[in-house]
């Protein structure tokens, strides 16, 4: 698995790979010529030592769990309030997917991948001018709160995403 981003807490470039036991063992006797210009830098690696640490001695991976749990408890209420909701996806943690469609019944998108309807891209509008932030591919909804993300930050994020699903038309 490619890692990036998060380890530096997205402050400095830095990525990794993780293997498996098994696989690392193999690659141990072998030197893997893999080394980029920013291969190892200091500065990235102790920043992302420092965000590791943060991470759990804030519980941030524990409370991503729990607060994710919150939020796909809530996206899943939405497919019976709002027709164009096709699916809601998440899993483990902060990040989840709302798939809209023109037709449940089809899944027909509203628009070709990878455009997104102009209904859409009003609801990201509206949500901006009202401070949330939402990411669109297409036709989904992607949420990835900040893992500091208060409750009731999150709670109003998720009751302004129900409202403005409301007026969307495709």
């Amino acid at each position: 698995m490619t890692l990036a981003k998060g380890l530096t807490g997205a402050h400095l470039p830095l990525g990794a790979v993780v293997l498996s036991a098994e696989i690392a063992r193999r690659l141990e006797s072998d030197m893997l010529y893999t080394g980029l210009t920013y291969c190892g830098h200091p500065l990235s690696c102790a920043a992302g030592v420092a965000a590791v640490e943060a991470y759990a001695d804030e519980r941030l991976i524990e409370r991503s769990r729990d607060l994710g749990a919150r939020m796909l408890e809530r996206l899943k209420s939405l497919p019976a309030r709002h027709a164009i909701v096709g699916d809601v996806r998440g899993g483990d943690g902060l990040f989840a997917v709302v798939e809209l469609v023109r037709d449940r019944a089809t899944r027909e998108s509203p628009s070709v991948w990878p455009a997104s309807h102009p209904a859409l891209r009003r609801l990201v509008r509206d949500a901006l001018h009202r401070d949330v932030s939402f990411a669109i591919r297409g036709n989904l909804i992607l949420l990835a709160p900040p893992l500091v993300i208060s409750e009731n930050e999150l709670d109003d994020g998720l009751t302004l995403l129900d409202e403005l699903l409301a007026a969307v038309q495709f």
